[in-house]
């Protein structure tokens, strides 16, 4: 029968690297014969109670062979290599052109999407001949009427009021020196009466009065005050608000105050 170590499977590769090796063993007992005062190395005489010990040398065997192969694995230890500065260079301008990647079980964000810049209301064309003075002072009337949730019907009562009293321009008045001094489209001389609706002071004051805005929503404070004046007839309406010396002359206006409604409502 071979021996133990010989019917290992350690045996075969032991063997080989104990073989590879051997240069190194022979240079290192070289070196130890070089030193002064050491000469060559004794050979050791192992007492007869180790020789029939076979496993105990298998184990050393397989010990020397593992520390062996440790010594001359390629590779071990080395430092690896470092690129060269053109293809460090590269990397770099590999790494910036391409995108970088999501990392896994995430998205990248999106980049923020531009808001866009808001957009002026759109300009209503003045209609039935009107100035495009005259066409933003209705359209103020209108947007009122807007802003109080009342019904259209409402607007055109204020729109044929304001065609007839002032054909829809903002009238000061040399009766009144401080109308004289605000923004307007001409001058009027009925009474103390100024703005759209020529409205007296009793009504408020100058700037309220010949401010389009305000002026129209005291109109139509006044209008919704009277019971079931939707029921009434737009020239009966705004004679009801008016008090004016000609109460059939708004009737006149209703049709161009009805087109001008229904292009800005």
């Amino acid at each position: 029968m071979a021996p133990f170590w010989e019917r290992t499977q350690l045996w075969e590769p032991t063997q080989q690297l104990w073989e590879r090796t051997q240069p190194v063993r022979s240079g290192i007992a070289t070196a130890v014969a070089a030193i002064p005062g050491l000469g060559a190395p004794q050979r050791r005489v192992m007492p007869p109670f180790w020789e029939p010990k076979q496993p105990i040398r298998a184990g050393v065997a397989a010990s020397l062979a593992a520390l062996a192969l440790i010594a001359v694995l390629p590779g071990r230890g080395a430092e690896p290599a470092q690129p060269s500065p053109q293809a460090q260079a590269a990397q770099v301008t590999t790494a910036r052109a391409e995108p970088s990647k999501a990392s896994r079980g995430e998205q990248r964000a999106e980049a923020p999407k531009p808001i866009p810049a808001p957009t002026a209301p759109a300009v209503v064309a003045p209609v039935g001949g009107l100035s495009r003075a005259e066409m933003d002072n209705a359209i103020a009337i209108v947007d009122v009427a807007k802003r109080e949730n009342l019904p259209k019907r409402a607007a055109i009562v204020a729109l044929a009021t304001a065609l007839q009293e002032s054909h829809l321009r903002n009238l000061a008045n040399p009766n009144v020196p401080a109308s004289l001094g605000r923004p307007n489209e001409g001058v009027g001389y009925d009474y103390d009466s100024v703005g759209l609706f020529q409205q007296r002071p009793n009504w408020g004051s100058v700037d309220q009065l010949m401010d389009p805005h305000e002026s129209a929503r005291r109109f139509y404070s006044a209008l919704t005050r009277i019971p079931g004046w939707g029921d009434y007839a737009v020239t009966v309406a705004a004679q009801m608000v008016q008090g004016s010396a000609f109460p059939d002359a708004y009737a006149k206006w209703e049709n161009l105050a009805t087109q001008i409604a229904d292009a800005t409502m």
